[in-house]
């Protein structure tokens, strides 16, 4: 499977070269979407939020809420999950390319699929085909376990009990569903046809404790305040206000934002993901020419799917396992 993505700026595509990809965090897309001159790129992940409030026990789904956007900032999970995007090659890729302003360059990848899952697994990420309808509702959680296995692998190797890994795969699986899907209206159509990579820093169990490494974070207030610091999993983290002149420049993330009103952005941070775990081939195409060639090319004499068994099935009676236990896979939201 052929899949292409514009970048801004060139020192960041030809990384492809090496075979890095960047990732930015979903929580700083969020709060602001970005907009980078690409027609799709500020999408609102209405129905992520939505999910979101189950883990954070919140009845509010309000991401300005400042009880809400607290408990999720301080989170184990949430300021850790990445995403970035890619176009599947096919009969529409010019129309989608006319989406892009002049000035972004251009990266191809021949990625490899799963057989049985029909997903691309990597070390702490996976990616797959975005779903496409007017309704999330015309989807059902409970068939969407090609999603769920893939998380599953891509993070089983970092716990030596796999039984801490509970926790991580349920977070993942249910935040999953809503980011593979697009709810399409008049600007928002399948036209974009999106394969999604999603990442994570996944916390690790050390003596029985969850550790999580901390985020240097910048927060911008509708004030116009400006706070930096660093964000601690499970604390009411400490941040210090540009203004040197104040008496006492120091708050907490807390403070910062009951007195913005939840208002506020934050900085995007980036992971690097080694895309040559996925694929077979990755290019650096060049400017929006460059690509139009390319996708001429590749639409005349398109390659073949490459697929690999990353996943196997199995089977088993139930009367001839012993020990073992059985965990709900996704928290079922109401979306």
């Amino acid at each position: 499977m052929i899949i292409i993505r514009g970048i801004k700026g060139e020192q960041y595509a030809r990384k492809i070269k090496k075979g890095i990809v960047d990732c930015r965090d979903i929580l700083s897309a969020v709060l602001k979407p970005p907009i980078t001159g690409y027609e799709y790129s500020d999408y609102y992940e209405k129905n992520l939020v939505k999910a979101l409030a189950y883990f954070t026990r919140e009845k509010i789904t309000e991401l300005n809420e400042p009880s809400f956007l607290y408990s999720l900032l301080i989170d184990f999970y949430i300021p850790y999950i990445y995403l970035t995007y890619f176009h599947v090659l096919n009969d529409n890729s010019l129309e989608w390319l006319e989406k892009f302003d002049d000035d972004y360059q251009f990266i191809a990848v021949n990625v490899k699929i799963d057989k049985l899952t029909q997903t691309a697994i990597g070390k702490e990420f996976f990616g797959a085909k975005m779903s496409y309808v007017d309704s999330i509702n015309q989807l059902n959680q409970e068939r969407a376990a090609n999603i769920y296995i893939a998380n599953m692998c891509a993070i089983e190797d970092l716990f030596f009990d796999k039984l801490d890994m509970n926790e991580a795969v349920q977070i993942y699986n249910t935040l999953s569903f809503p980011l593979l899907c697009r709810e399409m209206d008049e600007k928002f159509r399948d036209i974009e046809n999106e394969f999604r990579i999603i990442a994570y820093d996944c916390p690790k169990i050390m003596n029985g404790i969850r550790q999580q490494i901390s985020r240097m974070t910048s927060i911008s207030g509708k004030s116009g305040n400006k706070y930096k610091g660093i964000l601690k999993p499970g604390q009411d983290s400490m941040f210090t206000n540009d203004l040197k002149i104040l008496s006492n420049p120091q708050k907490s993330l807390r403070e910062i934002l009951d007195e913005e009103q939840g208002v506020i952005t934050i900085d995007s941070i980036f992971k690097e993901i080694n895309i040559s775990e996925i694929s077979c081939g990755h290019k650096y195409l060049g400017n929006k020419i460059d690509c139009e060639k390319y996708i001429k090319e590749m639409i005349k004499c398109k390659p073949k799917d490459i697929y690999v068994y990353r996943t196997i099935t199995k089977e088993y009676k139930l009367d001839d396992i012993v020990n073992e236990i059985f965990l709900p896979g996704y928290q079922k939201v109401e979306y």
